[in-house]
């Protein structure tokens, strides 16, 4: 009798996960789902989410450098006559995210799991490649968008699959990865 059981794999990740884990690809899952237009124009595709769960975009964010840039390039600010206190900038923050919504915009995550500090330049094309399939079930079957906008930098690989997977005419690729400034998390750029 095999007393070791199997290792969970989350379906967020693909690896082994533990219960917090789980818990967190849960957590990310259900925010998303809050904000998900029932028909998606532009479906945007980062790397992977930010490490630390109170950073979500869909959260929305503590941290501010991927929600704020990114929703600035699609004129969706602010509204200018809320205050900027807790509540109200959390307030403000949502009505963006609706707006995000209403606009059929969508973000998703090659691996909808953070890959950890660990993960190598040379190991994100091996994720991408080993996560690509799933992804591209997710776009075909699920989302169904109009259009798919890669974000960041670092995803060529990604691009090519789209291409081998033929569902290149999807991509838009008129510079979306231009809409982040500067090196970004969702690029694994140094």
């Amino acid at each position: 009798m095999n007393l070791n059981p199997s290792p969970i794999l989350c379906d967020g990740c693909g690896l082994p996960a533990s219960p917090d884990h789980i818990a967190a690809r849960i957590e990310r899952l259900q925010w998303a789902t809050r904000f998900r237009p029932i028909h998606i124009d532009v479906l945007f595709i980062a790397l992977e989410p930010m490490a630390r769960l109170q950073d979500d975009f869909y959260g929305p964010p503590e941290a501010r450098q991927f929600f704020a840039p990114l929703l600035r390039s699609l004129n969706i600010v602010p509204d200018s006559g809320h205050e900027e206190g807790e509540g109200k900038g959390r307030e403000a923050d949502i009505a963006r995210l609706v707006e995000f919504q209403r606009r059929g915009y969508y973000l998703t995550h090659v691996s909808e799991c953070p890959l950890g500090a660990e993960q190598g330049m040379n190991d994100v094309g091996e994720c991408i490649s080993r996560l690509a399939p799933t992804l591209f079930k997710r776009i075909r079957f699920n989302y169904k968008p109009k259009h798919v906008a890669v974000l960041g930098n670092n995803l060529d690989r990604l691009i090519e699959l789209f291409g081998e997977a033929g569902m290149s005419p999807l991509l838009d690729l008129s510079g979306a990865a231009s809409l982040l400034p500067g090196p970004s998390w969702a690029g694994r750029s140094s």
